[in-house]
């Protein structure tokens, strides 16, 4: 008989007065996935703030990883938000490699990792970091397997947990597999699909194996609808007709230049899993406004149920902005339409085990975190970013990971 997953989240830890660290575990017959937020406490205040947070944040990783059975060579997913990616790419970059290279880790062995311009919306705080480990149950339990793509910047993992094969793409930018001179925004957002798509390809899959997308703007506000019109196009000469979970949110990139990049979640495997758009009633279908992406992607496997929502903000029934110039509304509404996302899964947010949310200004921090306490959304991997959402009047944006215990028929 098929076990059921056991979900928990671990009460967040201060590692050595170096960072806060929040952790969630999903636990199966084949492995242990592990969740991970680790957030600097020391401000950012000389020369070096970043690269000590860096080191502050390796430090803190490994040492919870050990804690709870697991090691820096079991993380297969990095996403690192920078306060200033431009100043600070490199020495965090350098403080990352010297710290896996600590640990007997480099080359393809390191991380799937994306870089992304966005302050984290605590003062003095330069770097955050969200992490995602794979911890076996068994020796050859599960697996990750780094593949080499012919593309700069980006990375490409399979992960392989038990029957189920998941393809991991970070990373891709308009820049081609020619390394190709970057252009302008059309031409590299239509690069960037056409690249994720021959990756996908090396793997037997298409889009239409595509659950889920990030996609990263360096001007939202100026290219946001270029992006649409570009996926759209894309979308309709794939038949893509399932439309990925996404977010599509400001940030500034690596390198200097480049204009937009996207990160994908494929299952390569489709049929060991049952995979639904999810809905809700207090919110319309995306398309109905232009943007091919659906509100959230439900994928049960036999043990576990992921529930992958898409960047939510706060938009109404009709598709149209809430609460404009509002900041407390737009957060309530924001908060109800991922909450009525989760709650026809059988979800709540006490099943959250990742977030991310995006503020316009830091200034909406404090009446954020507290409708979080309201709700119970507390203890969760939670990252808070400052970044430019897809319409100049929306001021914030959520997206999450919910996984629930999959239920028997």
């Amino acid at each position: 008989m098929t076990r059921l997953a056991t979900i928990r989240r671990h009460a967040p830890s201060h590692v050595r007065g170096l960072c806060k660290v929040e952790t969630a575990a999903v636990a199966t017959s084949c492995a242990t996935e592990l969740f991970v937020r680790c957030a600097p406490l020391a401000a950012g205040n000389s020369r070096n703030g970043c690269r000590l947070q860096a080191q502050a944040i390796y430090e803190s990783l490994a040492a919870s990883l050990e804690r709870l059975g697991a090691a820096l060579g079991h993380v297969a997913i990095e996403k690192v938000f920078l306060r200033n990616v431009v100043a600070d790419f490199h020495c965090f970059q350098e403080a990352r490699i010297d710290a896996y290279r600590r640990h007997g880790i480099s080359g393809q062995r390191l991380p799937a990792t994306t870089y992304v311009g966005q302050a984290p919306c605590t003062s003095g705080q330069d770097v955050e970091l969200q992490a995602y480990a794979v911890v076996p149950t068994s020796p050859g339990s599960a697996r990750v397997q780094p593949l080499s793509p012919a593309n700069e910047h980006a990375t490409v993992k399979l992960i392989e947990i038990g029957q189920v094969r998941h393809l991991y793409i970070a990373n891709v930018s308009g820049e081609g597999r020619e390394h190709m001179p970057l252009g302008p925004f059309r031409r590299q957002s239509d690069t960037m699909f056409d690249t994720a798509l021959e990756l996908l390809r090396e793997h037997g899959a298409t889009f239409r194996e595509v659950l889920r997308t990030w996609i990263y703007l360096d001007d939202i506000d100026r290219d946001y609808q270029a992006l649409n019109d570009s996926r759209n196009a894309f979308f309709q000469r794939q038949d893509v007709r399932r439309l990925p979970a996404s977010t599509g949110i400001g940030g500034k990139l690596h390198p200097g230049g480049t204009l937009c990049t996207l990160d994908v979640y494929a299952l390569l495997n489709p049929a060991i899993a049952q995979v639904e758009v999810m809905r809700t009633p207090t919110l319309n279908e995306a398309p109905q406004y232009g943007s091919s992406f659906s509100r959230g992607m439900k994928m049960a496997l036999p043990e576990q149920t992921y529930l992958f929502i898409s960047g939510t903000a706060s938009v109404d029934e009709q598709g149209q902005t809430a609460h404009v110039g509002d900041v407390r509304g737009q957060l309530e509404r924001m908060l109800l339409n991922v909450e009525g996302l989760l709650t026809p899964q059988g979800a709540a947010w006490s099943d959250l085990v990742q977030g991310v949310t995006f503020l316009k200004s830091p200034e909406y921090a404090e009446v954020y975190r507290e409708l979080c306490q309201e709700r119970g959304i507390v203890d969760v991997p939670h990252t808070v970013v400052q970044a430019d959402v897809c319409r100049p009047e929306l001021l914030s944006e959520m997206e999450a990971i919910a996984v629930v215990p999959t239920k028997r028929a």
